[in-house]
């Protein structure tokens, strides 16, 4: 029994891993400041997002409600490009309507050919507001 419990945790941190290889590099198409929280937001720098609200917004839920990036709501944003620490932090704080729930289970064949961890995308950013 002991066995398939360790067997499942290799599993799923081999699956965790290889989900998660390639790399987003952020660009402002702008100087705004709900561009420079849509970078933040992607690069999951929760810390400085948590600190950048005191600038502009007087709330993370302002910025949870009002700010989108690239057409999507920025816990949307966020999600898309696996910054699951800044995700969480702007899930919580948006409004029921826009919160994004997690019931999809996805099954990934470990066999198949993963990018190498080198890739790295860079994705232009630019805000709605």
């Amino acid at each position: 029994m002991n066995i398939m419990k360790l067997m499942s945790v290799i599993v799923v941190s081999f699956l965790a891993f290889n989900a998660y290889s390639v790399q987003y590099k952020f660009v402002a198409t702008d100087n705004s400041f709900a561009t420079k929280v849509c970078v933040l937001a992607g690069s999951d720098e929760k810390s400085k997002l948590r600190r950048a609200k005191e600038f502009s917004f007087d709330s993370g839920r302002k910025i949870a409600n009002s700010v989108t990036c690239n057409g999507l709501a920025i816990a949307s944003f966020a999600k898309k490009y696996h910054a699951m620490n800044t995700f969480n932090y702007l899930n919580k704080r948006t409004k029921s309507s826009l919160r994004i729930y997690d019931t999809k289970v996805e099954v990934q064949d470990i066999t198949a050919a993963t990018n190498s961890s080198d890739d790295v995308q860079v994705i232009y950013v630019r805000s709605a507001k």
